[in-house]
């Protein structure tokens, strides 16, 4: 169990280390998918309007740019992926696949209702445009959702409130550390091995106990020699805050 969850840290860890260095490139992409769903969207309402059947034909449109956009987000986190993945199938959904399965019908289908052994045909009156409508508004705003999320995280934080369990630690901070004339400072960098330091460079803090005291620690700072970096009990692996702006990560 420990070895499979260390090498699903591992794992995640390639995946974002991978991911992260064109970060702003995969927003941008995400961005770019998202607006583009909207247009075509737009458009094909238009077009719908003049040809009832225009969008049987449109799923390989929809299809690479919701594709596009789970695959820009994913990597973020499982909240974002669940979202993105949500989203596309419910934006699918009302962009294509029920204006497809109910071409030419203007409302949809009669249901028949089973009560007490007999069956009674339900007239339904919901237009098939409004059910496919309110399946892509669902869609894109899950997307949407998953954007400020990823983007915004901050929006969801009361404002002035602090989540950091741990001081962080600067170097100037080895002049607090009483009982001790003299303190020697070395680097981050020094306490981890070469694994560790390619992977550090993905955290804008890791966590280190100095002199007793837990700290957020930037992997560029300098501590005293006898730190100690803490790590996670089952994977072993680093602990700390991501560079990556997701703030409901729970990967």
């Amino acid at each position: 169990m420990r070895k499979s969850n260390a090498e699903r840290g591992a794992f995640i860890d390639a995946v974002q280390d991978w991911f992260f260095p064109r970060s702003r490139f995969w927003s941008l992409i995400s961005l770019f998918s998202f607006f583009f769903l909207i247009v075509l969207q737009i458009i094909f309402s238009i077009a719908s309007d003049i040809n009832p059947k225009a969008r049987q034909e449109t799923d390989f449109l929809v299809l690479p740019f919701l594709a596009l956009f789970v695959f820009s987000i994913f990597w973020r986190g499982s909240i974002p992926t669940f979202l993105s993945l949500t989203g596309s199938l419910m934006t699918y959904a009302g962009m294509y696949y029920i204006q497809a399965k109910y071409a030419g019908l203007q409302t949809l289908p009669s249901i028949i209702a089973n009560r007490l052994g007999y069956g009674k045909v339900t007239e339904s009156y919901v237009h098939v445009n409004s059910y496919a409508q309110l399946y892509f508004l669902v869609g894109i705003f899950f997307l949407a959702l998953c954007l400020v999320i990823v983007l915004k995280p901050s929006f969801f934080r009361a404002k002035g409130v602090k989540y950091s369990p741990y001081p962080v630690w600067e170097s100037k901070n080895s002049k607090i550390i009483s009982d001790k004339s003299f303190v020697r400072l070395i680097p981050v960098s020094s306490l981890l091995n070469f694994a560790e330091q390619h992977i550090a460079t993905t955290y804008r803090y890791i966590t280190l106990m100095i002199d007793g005291t837990i700290y957020f620690v930037s992997p560029d700072d300098w501590v005293p020699q006898e730190s100690l970096i803490i790590k996670d009990r089952e994977t072993g692996s680093l602990m700390g805050i991501p560079k990556v702006p997701d703030g409901f990560n729970i990967w």
